[in-house]
């Protein structure tokens, strides 16, 4: 498999992508395409002596989507830009998927553009295990889609379920609604309408769980709209780091601090997570994230090819709208 990775996406952009990418390719198994400025990539290549690496090519590109573009915007003022680059590369053929640590709604645009969306999807969805207590926990959707209806929502369901036994090996995975309380009667009429729809469906609808609940596994797949999820995730982020930084200050153990920061920023740690709903593989990653989680990306993007993921979500999507039918 070639990947195009977007080397100058994220906070730290060559410095970190490019010795990641030489990570994940020690395996022999992925080849990777490393999109951005030229002359810096090829520097730190060369710093690592890989100039002439047989499973690398460098792609040129020209400028950088910042987050404080606009994602519906930004491709005309930079057609060129990395992470439109990448995208271009595989619809030519000449990559399978990309990696991208750099602007999400950018990462989303070019993935929608270049794949199109599954039958009866609007637009994609991003979701992962965010809380280290509960690993097998996948929480959709964690920013990309705010304002949602009910059969969006329970779309969301579908394909994270798919997601949890494909990429987490989960068999037959719980499925929940995040809810501000267990009672079906609880919940505003997004939560409510959702959940009318996931009783009827084949999927294993748990009902309804509340933020107390989710660092304790009660369910392997949990789905809100993305205004709440990304409200979880940074609140999760950044009461982390705030632990992290009590420990660390009132018992010098600087061990402790890092493995609750860990535990807490599951992005940054494992890189990323791949974008559902569109017909293609493209990972999206955590603009923090550092070599070892851009390079487990990279791995993520190989393994969901490897396990037809994209053909997975849509056969399951065909079976739920059926039956809704």
């Amino acid at each position: 498999m070639v990947v195009a990775l977007d080397a100058m996406g994220g906070d730290h952009g060559p410095k970190v992508t490019v010795p990641a990418a030489l990570d994940a390719m020690s395996s022999g198994e992925v080849a990777v395409a490393l999109v951005g400025d030229a002359e810096s990539v090829a520097s730190v290549l060369a710093e690592y002596g890989a100039a002439d690496h047989p499973l690398v090519q460098v792609v040129p590109s020209e400028g950088v989507v910042e987050e404080t573009d606009n994602p519906a915007l930004v491709f005309r003022s930079k057609p060129r830009a990395s992470i439109f680059v990448c995208s271009g590369l595989v619809k030519m053929g000449k990559a399978q998927g990309f990696v991208s640590m750099g602007s999400t709604g950018a990462s989303i645009a070019a993935a929608t553009v270049t794949y199109g969306t599954m039958d009866g999807i609007s637009r994609g969805c991003l979701g992962g295990p965010i809380i280290g207590y509960a690993p097998n926990t996948v929480i959709i959707d964690l920013g990309a889609n705010i304002d949602i209806r009910p059969q969006q929502l329970a779309d969301f369901g579908t394909l994270g379920s798919v997601m949890a036994r494909t990429v987490y090996g989960q068999e037959n995975p719980r499925l929940a609604l995040l809810n501000v309380g267990s009672e079906e009667t609880k919940g505003n009429e997004l939560v409510k309408g959702t959940a009318e729809l996931l009783k009827d469906s084949n999927l294993n609808f748990v009902g309804m769980i509340e933020p107390y609940d989710l660092p304790l596994g009660k369910a392997e797949v949990v789905i809100c709209d993305g205004f709440v999820g990304n409200i979880v995730l940074k609140l999760t982020e950044g009461l982390g780091q705030v632990i992290a930084d009590h420990v660390r200050e009132k018992s010098g153990n600087e061990g402790l601090a890092v493995e609750i920061r860990s535990m807490t920023n599951q992005l940054a740690t494992y890189g990323g997570g791949p974008l559902l709903g569109v017909n293609g593989i493209a990972v999206v990653g955590h603009g923090a994230a550092e070599s070892s989680g851009v390079a487990t990306a990279i791995r993520t993007a190989k393994h969901v090819f490897d396990n037809d993921l994209v053909a997975a979500q849509q056969k399951e999507l065909a079976a739920f709208h059926a039956g809704a039918a």
